[in-house]
C-alpha cells in the first residue's frame, strides 16, 4: 500500500470522526456518560475504517488493463472503456488508441469493467470523471438469443457496480455490428439518426438515404433498428428487482461485419421477419473505420476531471450533514431554553402576590436564570446555542422586568433602600474617553449632594456603556470612567479609599433596549449608590454605628 493512500485514508477518517465528536460533545443534549461511551465507540469505528482502508491491495495481474501501469492520459476529453465481443478485430495488437478528441481503452470481458475502473482510480483518480463505457455487441457471433441477453445482464450488473465505485453513473454506448452490405456508422441519440461516413462530415439519415445506392440498404437498416429495440434495448431497460435499467447514452451501428456463423441470431431474426437470407461472407475484409470516433464529440460535454476522489466526496457530504444536524440541535436547544425560562415566568405570574413564600421561591428561580444569562452575555453563549437563534438578551430583559415587580411582605422589616445617583456619561466624558472633561465638576457637585460617606456603608461607583463597539473595550472603558469619578470624590471630599468600590459592567446591564439612539444614550451612564457593608468605610479609633441608623458622619 502506497504511503499517499495510507495518509489519505487516515486524513479522511479523522476528519469524519472529528466532525462527529464535535456534534456529539457540543450539540447533542445527552449526559457525559453517554458521550464518553459514544466517543469510545467512534474511536473504535475510526480505527476499524483506517485498518480496512489500509488493507486494500492493488489488483492482481491477469493480462488486462487493471494489471499494468496505466500511461498518463494527457487529455481533457472522454476516455472510453471498450468491452464486449470481437475486440481483437478492433484493437488488433493495441491496448490503447489515442485520438485528438479522446482515448479508446481496451477492457475485454465486460465482467472486468469494475476492476479496471478501480485500477484507474488508484493510478489517476481525477480521470474517473472522464470515463465512459462502450459495449460491442456482435449478434452474428451468437446462435442462442438467451446467451446474448445474458451478456447484457452482465453489463447491467457492472454498470450498477460502477455507480457504487465512482459515485455517479457513467455514460454507456451500445455498439452493434451486423453482417450485410457495408454501411457507414449510424449514430442514434434521441430520435434522429446521424450517418458518419469515413473522412466526411456527419449528415442526417434522411439526407444520406437520397442516393440510389444508399436507398437499397434501407430495408436492412430498418431491421437492425428493430432488432436493437426488441432484443437488446428490451433486455437493458426492462424492470429488474436486482439491477436497475441501463439508459443508453447513444447507440452506434453499422452493417458489413464478418459473419462467422451461417446460422446466427441476426440471420434467423432477419429471415423470420423478412424472409431474406444474407450470403455467408466469412472471407470478407474488415471495414477501415473500426472505431466510431464520431461519438467522442458527443461525450466531451459529459467528461470532466474529478476534483477529489469518492472518499473525499463522501467526507464532504458527511461534514455537510453534520453541520445540518448541529444546526437542528442548536435550534432545539434554544427552544428548550425558551421553554425552561418561560415555565419559570409562567409560574411567577401564576402565584398571587399575597402568597409570599411561593413567590419568594419563584423569585429565586428567576434570579438564577437572570444570573446565568448575564454570565453568558459577558463570556459568550455556549456553542450548543450559537448556531440557532439565541434569544438570551430578550429573555434577560423579560426576567429583569418580572423581578422588578416583586413586592416584599408587609410584615418584613424594611431595610433602607440605598439611594442611586445616575449620571449621564456624555455630560462627564468625551466620546470614547475616560478623563473628566471641563465643566463636569458642577454636574458632579449637584448630583452627589445626597451621597455621604458613613461607617458601615460602601460607596459603589459602577460604569456602564451601550453595545456599540467590542465587548472587551466597552468593559475597560466603563471601569476607567468609574475610577475617574471615584478619584474625583476621593480627592475632593477627602474620603478614605476604603469607602469605595469600583465596578465596570460595559454593556452587560442595559436599563433599556439598545435598539434606538435614545436607548443607547440612557445606557451610557455612571451610577453611584450606598450599599450596607459592616467593615466598610472605617476610621481608626471610632466605633462605627449600625448601618441601619442614620447617625453617620460626613467626611
Amino acid at each position: 500500500m502506497r504511503k499517499s493512500v495510507i495518509v489519505s485514508v487516515v486524513l479522511h477518517v479523522l476528519t469524519g470522526a472529528a466532525a462527529l465528536l464535535w456534534l456529539l460533545w457540543y450539540f447533542i443534549p445527552v449526559g457525559n456518560l453517554v458521550k464518553g461511551l459514544a466517543t469510545l465507540l467512534i474511536g473504535i469505528l475510526a480505527g476499524w475504517l483506517v485498518w480496512k482502508g489500509c488493507r486494500r491491495r492493488e489488483m492482481p495481474a491477469d493480462g488486462t488493463l487493471s494489471s499494468f501501469e496505466l500511461p498518463l492520459l494527457d487529455t481533457q476529453g472522454p476516455v472510453v472503456l471498450v468491452c464486449g465481443e470481437g475486440l481483437d478485430n478492433v484493437f488488433h495488437a493495441q491496448q490503447l488508441r489515442k485520438t485528438a478528441q479522446g482515448w479508446w481503452l481496451r477492457v475485454g470481458d465486460v465482467s472486468r469493467l469494475t476492476d479496471v475502473v478501480r485500477s484507474i482510480q488508484a493510478q489517476q483518480p481525477r480521470k474517473a470523471g472522464q470515463l465512459s463505457v462502450m459495449y460491442v455487441c456482435l449478434p452474428d457471433q451468437h446462435q442462442d438469443e438467451a446467451v446474448l441477453r445474458a451478456s447484457l445482464k452482465t453489463l447491467r450488473q457492472q454498470v450498477r457496480q460502477l455507480s457504487t465505485v465512482t459515485g455517479f453513473t457513467l455514460p454507456v454506448v451500445l455498439n452493434c455490428e451486423f453482417s450485410g452490405p457495408e454501411t457507414p456508422w449510424v449514430m442514434v441519440r434521441g430520435d434522429k439518426p446521424i450517418v458518419c461516413p469515413a473522412n466526411e462530415s456527419p449528415l442526417a439519415f434522411a439526407d444520406w438515404q437520397q442516393t440510389q445506392e444508399n436507398l437499397s440498404t434501407l430495408p436492412l437498416l430498418s431491421q437492425t433498428f428493430d432488432f436493437i429495440r426488441e432484443a437488446l434495448l428490451d433486455e437493458l431497460e426492462k424492470a429488474d428487482r436486482l439491477y436497475p435499467p441501463v439508459r443508453l447514452f447513444a447507440v452506434i451501428l453499422r452493417t458489413g461485419a464478418v459473419s462467422e456463423r451461417a446460422q446466427s441470431v441476426w440471420s434467423l431474426w432477419l429471415y423470420r421477419h423478412t424472409c431474406l437470407q444474407l450470403p455467408y461472407t466469412a472471407g470478407c475484409n474488415e471495414p477501415a473505420n473500426r472505431f466510431p470516433d464520431a461519438v467522442l464529440p458527443l461525450l466531451a460535454p459529459f467528461a470532466a476531471p474529478v476534483q477529489g476522489g469518492q472518499r473525499t466526496r463522501r467526507v464532504v457530504f458527511f461534514l455537510w450533514l453534520c453541520g445540518l444536524v448541529a444546526l437542528g440541535f442548536s435550534a432545539s436547544n434554544n427552544r428548550d431554553l425558551i421553554r425552561q425560562i418561560g415555565a419559570d415566568l409562567q409560574r411567577w405570574h401564576a402565584i398571587p402576590m399575597t402568597h409570599y413564600a411561593p413567590k419568594a421561591q419563584s423569585l429565586l428561580a428567576l434570579k438564577q436564570d437572570a444570573l446565568l444569562l448575564e454570565r453568558w452575555q459577558r463570556q459568550g453563549e455556549p456553542m450548543r446555542y450559537s448556531l440557532g437563534y439565541y434569544p438570551g438578551q430578550r429573555l434577560w430583559l423579560v426576567l429583569q422586568q418580572a423581578i422588578d415587580t416583586y413586592v416584599p411582605p408587609p410584615s418584613q422589616e424594611l431595610k433602607p433602600v440605598p439611594k442611586i445617583v445616575r449620571l449621564d456619561s456624555m455630560s462627564l466624558f468625551d466620546s470614547g474617553k475616560a478623563a473628566l472633561k471641563d465643566g463636569s465638576t458642577k454636574v458632579l457637585v449637584n448630583a452627589l449632594v445626597g451621597i455621604k460617606a458613613k461607617p458601615g456603608w460602601l460607596i459603589v461607583v459602577s460604569g456602564h456603556t451601550d453595545n456599540t463597539g467590542s465587548r472587551q473595550l466597552n468593559q475597560t472603558l466603563s471601569l476607567q470612567r468609574a475610577e475617574a469619578v471615584r478619584n474625583w470624590m476621593r480627592d475632593t471630599g477627602d474620603v478614605p479609599e476604603s469607602c469605595f468600590a469600583v465596578q465596570g459592567y460595559g454593556d452587560s446591564r442595559p436599563i433599556v433596549s439598545n435598539d434606538t439612539t435614545d436607548g443607547r444614550a440612557q445606557n451610557r451612564r455612571v451610577e453611584i449608590s450606598l450599599v450596607p457593608q459592616a467593615d466598610a468605610c472605617r476610621i481608626p479609633g471610632i466605633t462605627p454605628p449600625s448601618s441601619q441608623d442614620g447617625d453617620g458622619f460626613k467626611h
